[in-house]
């Protein structure tokens, strides 16, 4: 949801401490409270501040007790210039006038390293980042301080997941969330000059909580596995917008031209190609043809991939962040989530099967308001069937929850833990990751991008290591004629 907030003139004293573990917390004064049950309480930035100027290179940022963190600019390597934005907070209605109340940030603490030259970080679900750790050029890691937000002593939520413009990471840029936003999240690839974006959402105080989903779906990603799932939005950023062109050179969109170019250039103006624009690209007869290359459906010229400069390994912590996309026909519902990359183990001579984007899908048959069987995805095929007898379902207070199985790299979906496919080279196995992909549920039919008919991922040699189709033309009921 978005609004305008009311410009308020708060004053506040900055705390001289910063804090490096533990809890943290502060109370912000606010006039009287006026919320009735069933209102949203937005917590939006305050006061803002700038930091000091860190060494990229060598530096541990965290941010004052009690606020978080809007923004970030850096100019130069890794011996370059550092500077941080954060904020307080207050609370307003969804007018933006202020309310009451008392704000806290809690639990604050390091999440794991990533490395800095494909560094793809989202805050867990629920919560902001509060500072940033690195040291050593773009081959060494970097780490996130993230925090809790409550209000009124009570867990807050976080929605509306964007992201910023894309822009070479040494260029002096400032990243600044909006006047209801926060930074939640960085992408960045290659070196100083490779690009950078960020991911801001805006922080809610529910008073109604919606009633649970009669069926949950927990999809057991193998322990070691390597490509988490990811935001397709986030894929698009990230990527390239480029038209294929056969026995030539590929070209690039470049969004201050609006159009594309012969060239290769990795040039800022070649990312984050706005999504109207990509979701524009359809195939030129409906149901008939797409702009996939390599695809038996494909027509030609004009297709269209998406290429981001990496294998983007995903969110390694996807519950209540990384989007599913549901799509219902009659007595079934489908489930859609997208990866950033496929790596198969399957080989072929020297040739491998691995592709940048991976939607992989799960279809529920219900019956009586019960689980009666499930298709699972299964690579080029279309799908597994599962009578119910065979598959692991739970239920309690109403609720069905669905256990199935990823398997490690090709994140084809199984039934149980095991051994699959060509010579056992599906690895599906217990004590992974539990992503229960029914916590944060969209409609497939309205999103953005769900018209682009072209390839989610690079151009291989054949269709099998070619970026995928997307989910609207292989949905339940689609049919190419």
């Amino acid at each position: 949801m978005c609004f305008i907030c009311v410009a308020l003139c708060s004053c506040k004293k900055q705390a001289e401490e910063t804090f490096t573990a533990g809890k943290i917390s502060a109370k912000m004064d606010a006039p009287s409270s006026r919320l009735m049950s069933g209102e949203q309480v937005f917590l939006v930035p305050n006061v803002r501040q700038e930091s000091n100027n860190y060494k990229e290179s060598s530096h541990t940022f965290v941010t004052p007790t009690g606020w978080i963190m809007t923004g970030r600019r850096h100019s130069g390597d890794e011996n370059g210039s550092t500077i941080y934005e954060y904020a307080d907070l207050k609370a307003v209605d969804s007018q933006g006038q202020p309310l009451g109340g008392i704000i806290t940030v809690e639990d604050g603490r390091w999440e794991g390293y990533v490395k800095e030259s494909n560094s793809v970080f989202v805050a867990p679900s629920d919560r902001v980042v509060l500072g940033r750790e690195h040291y050593g050029d773009e081959n060494k890691n970097t780490r996130y301080f993230t925090g809790v937000v409550k209000y009124n002593g009570v867990a807050t939520a976080i929605i509306n997941y964007v992201n910023s413009i894309t822009t070479k990471e040494s260029n002096g840029t400032w990243f600044r969330s909006g006047s209801d936003q926060v930074v939640v999240g960085r992408t960045h690839t290659g070196d100083e000059n490779g690009n950078t974006f960020y991911k801001y959402a805006t922080i809610v105080f529910n008073t109604t909580v919606r009633p649970p989903s009669r069926f949950k779906v927990v999809v057991r990603l193998h322990p070691t596995e390597p490509n988490y799932p990811m935001n397709p939005i986030d894929f698009i950023t990230a990527s390239r917008f480029r038209e294929h062109v056969e026995g030539g050179s590929d070209k690039g969109f470049n969004k201050n031209l609006n159009r594309f170019e012969t060239t290769n250039s990795h040039n800022p103006e070649f990312y984050n190609i706005p999504v109207n624009i990509i979701n524009s690209y359809v195939g030129p007869f409906p149901n008939s043809l797409n702009l996939r290359p390599h695809d038996e459906h494909a027509y030609r010229p004009g297709q269209v991939f998406l290429e981001p400069d990496d294998n983007l390994v995903g969110d390694i912590s996807p519950n209540g962040r990384v989007p599913v996309f549901q799509y219902t026909v009659g007595s079934q519902i489908q489930y859609w989530m997208f990866y950033g990359y496929n790596f198969s183990e399957i080989l072929l001579g020297a040739l491998s099967f691995s592709h940048q984007g991976d939607w992989e899908n799960v279809i529920l048959n219900i019956k009586d308001n019960k689980i009666e069987s499930a298709i699972l995805s299964q690579h080029d095929s279309g799908g597994a069937f599962i009578q119910k007898e065979n598959l692991i379902i739970t239920e309690s207070d109403g609720v069905q929850t669905l256990y199935i199985y990823s398997a490690r790299g090709s994140h084809a979906l199984y039934e149980k833990a095991g051994d699959f496919h060509t010579a056992n080279t599906d690895h599906a196995r217990d004590n992974g990751y539990q992503w229960v992909i029914t916590d944060n549920v969209q409609d497939l039919s309205t999103q953005p991008w769900k018209d682009y008919s072209g390839a989610w991922g690079e151009v291989g040699e054949n269709t099998h290591t070619t970026g995928p189709l997307g989910p609207w033309y292989k949905r339940l009921g689609f049919q190419y004629f």
